[in-house]
């Protein structure tokens, strides 16, 4: 009995089952395609880019917005002093990042192990604030540049010599080379504190470093 209700069921699903195939084929016709259905209201297909401009004539969109030109926290006549007191501090970091790495690689001597890792040390550091202050001259409405050609016209610390390298002559050189970044350092804080204290500050925490790397090298040759 039960094999003849399962034989009975198989087939009425059987003959069935072209009816149903085709109620669904008649409903997927009817249904419209997603890029035909209506947008819910208060819907655009535009980008909502308010305040933005609308997009430019070619149909790109152009998210250039003037009223956010103004938007700079330094006034304008303060802009260029910022700009070109930091420009030229970020090309000296930049060399100075360049120097300590040339001088880690190269390094020989007795002192190679704790020289080594203090180049590195202070390379880390050297890129470090050369980043902090370009972000600065950005933050005043102004490019910076950190080209390679730029920084060796216009570092002004001399031509560091290539091949290997003493740890006495690295102590040397080095020392010579952040001390004299220190000092024009130093005198850009002075004419930064009359143009705008933040940056003044910044340079400030620049200095103390610099200085704690003449020391640390200093000392070595003391």
């Amino acid at each position: 009995m039960k094999i003849y209700l399962l034989a009975a069921s198989v087939a009425l699903l059987t003959a069935l089952a072209p009816q149903a195939q085709a109620q669904t084929r008649r409903a997927a016709k009817n249904t419209p395609a997603p890029s035909a259905m209506p947008l819910p209201a208060g819907s655009s297909t535009a980008p909502d880019n308010t305040p933005t401009p609308p997009a430019d004539p070619s149909g790109k969109l152009d998210y250039r917005n003037p009223a956010a030109d103004p938007l700079i926290p330094v006034e304008a006549d303060k802009r260029k002093p910022v700009t070109d007191d930091l420009q030229a501090t970020v090309v000296e970091l930049l060399e100075l990042f360049h120097d300590s790495k040339q001088s880690h690689w190269n390094l020989r001597g007795p002192l190679y192990l704790p020289l080594h890792e203090k180049l590195q040390e202070n390379a880390d550091e050297y890129r470090k604030y050369a980043d902090i202050l370009a972000e600065r001259v950005l933050q005043v409405g102004s490019p910076i540049d950190g080209r390679t050609g730029v920084i060796a016209a216009t570092a002004n610390l001399g031509e560091f010599p290539g091949g290997y390298l003493s740890d006495k002559q690295v102590l040397i050189l080095m020392t010579e080379r952040i001390t004299t970044v220190a000092k024009r350092v130093r005198q850009r804080i002075e004419h930064m504190s009359k143009v705008d204290e933040v940056t003044s500050n910044q340079l400030q925490e620049l200095s103390y470093v610099l200085d704690k790397h003449v020391w640390q090298f200093r000392v070595h040759m003391q």
